[in-house]
This record gives structure tokens, sequence and C-alpha cells, in this order.
């Protein structure tokens, strides 16, 4: 009887282990991929950016920055409804998030929605986003 209990205690510490190995392995994996993402945004490859971006929110469907700069790489490619979509899982993850209240802002604007690019650059400005102010005198008065 005692064999069987810790033969069970050990295959449950095991199994904790293995889990808690490849929680880790999903999130560094995730930061390796938006890393991997920003840095081809910087030389300017778009598209190989969004691909980064996509797989590092496969493996860690709450990072933020993650569909931050998805919304930033698609903007860039000109597909300002696929970056509202990004920016407002941003926002619905951080509803602090004054860049992204930016960024969907400036989106809105692009696609002429005035009540709806004016609403998040101004809670952008609220929220301490110092870009917003300037872009709320301009779109917004």
């Amino acid at each position: 009887m005692k064999k069987l209990f810790l033969f069970t205690a050990f295959i449950l510490v095991s199994f904790t282990n293995v889990a808690q190995e490849n929680s880790k392995s999903k999130e560094e994996e995730s930061t390796s991929s938006l890393e991997q993402g920003i840095a081809k945004a910087d030389n300017g490859d778009w598209k190989g950016a969004l691909n980064d971006y996509a797989n590092a929110i496969a493996y860690n469907p709450k990072n933020v920055l993650a569909y931050y700069r998805s919304g930033i790489a698609r903007e860039n490619l000109k597909d300002y409804r696929g970056a509202i979509v990004d920016f407002s899982k941003a926002i619905y993850l951080n509803n602090a998030d004054g860049a992204s209240y930016y960024e969907r802002g400036v989106c809105y604007h692009t696609l002429g929605n005035k009540e709806k690019c004016c609403f998040d650059l101004v809670k952008s400005s609220g929220l301490g986003y110092s870009d917003a102010d300037l872009a709320v005198q301009n779109y917004c008065n």
C-alpha cells in the first residue's frame, strides 16, 4: 500500500513538472516569436513580422504586446480593419493601453469614422498617451 502511494505521488509530481515546463516553454516561445517579429518590422518586413506575431499569439493568447505589434504591422500593410481587430484585442486585454486606443483611432480616421476615431483618441489622451493630444486637436475639433 505504501509503495502504491509513493508511486502515485511520484507520477503526480512528474506530471506537474512536465506541465510547468510546457507552460514556461509556451511563454518563452511567445516571447521569442514576438522578438523575431519586432526585428523583421524594424527591417520593414511587415508580412514576416505579422507571421511571427501570429505565432506569439498562438503560444500566448494573452500577449498584449503581440496584438499591438500585429496591429501596427497590419496598419503598415494598409489592412486597417484587421489592425482595428488587433488593437481591440489588445485593449480588451489591457484597457489602460493608451497606445492601442491611439492607433485604433488613427485607423478609424483613415477609414472615415470620425465618431469612433475621436472616442479612441480622447480615451488615449485621457490615459496619458501624449501623441493623442495633438491628434484630438487636429481630428476632433
